[in-house]
């Protein structure tokens, strides 16, 4: 729905100090003030195509030299350091990168540019991706292998089905 904030709370604010306090609830409500108006100016300024129910630290980094080439899905997560890419100066070449929906990009991992990592999967933290991350999977490493597939996720990553190894062949 075009103009509707997400509400990630279900209880009000002063629910909220009752059952947390009032400086715990201040505090988170302002954080996700602050992520709302960030993703508000990557979206408006810098023309990237973020979902408006996603969540991107702010001390996450997208890359403003081909801003328009980043996409991230709906209820997708990126992690404080991590970094997407879309472009490599060694190549010249500017790419476009997508993250699909309820995926999770972990704390310090890398995408490189022009993948696609599909929906409902997760990028380990410290991954460093250079090849498309497959739907339903676990990436993790450098470079980056598919350690578990056939998983599923809900809002941000969070995992609901452990899926399975891949075949050790």
């Amino acid at each position: 729905m075009p103009g509707k904030v997400f509400q990630r709370y279900p209880d009000t604010f002063f629910e909220a100090v009752s059952n947390y306090g009032f400086i715990p609830t201040c505090r988170t409500r302002l954080r996700d003030l602050l992520l709302y108006l960030r993703r508000l100016y990557l979206v408006k300024v810098w023309k990237m195509d973020i979902h408006p129910m996603t969540l991107v630290s702010l001390k996450a980094v997208l890359d403003r030299t081909y801003p328009r080439g980043i996409h991230i899905g709906e209820g997708s997560a990126v992690n404080f350091g991590a970094v997407i890419l879309t472009h490599d100066v060694v190549v010249g070449k500017h790419a476009h990168t997508h993250i699909g929906k309820y995926c999770m990009v972990g704390a310090r991992s890398i995408v490189m540019p022009g993948l696609t990592v599909g929906d409902h999967s997760v990028i380990a933290a410290g991954a460093v991706v250079t090849k498309d991350v497959p739907p339903n999977s676990i990436v993790a490493g450098n470079p980056a292998k598919v350690i578990r597939t056939g998983i599923m996720t809900t809002n941000w990553g969070k995992l609901t089905d452990k899926g399975t190894k891949p075949d050790e062949g």
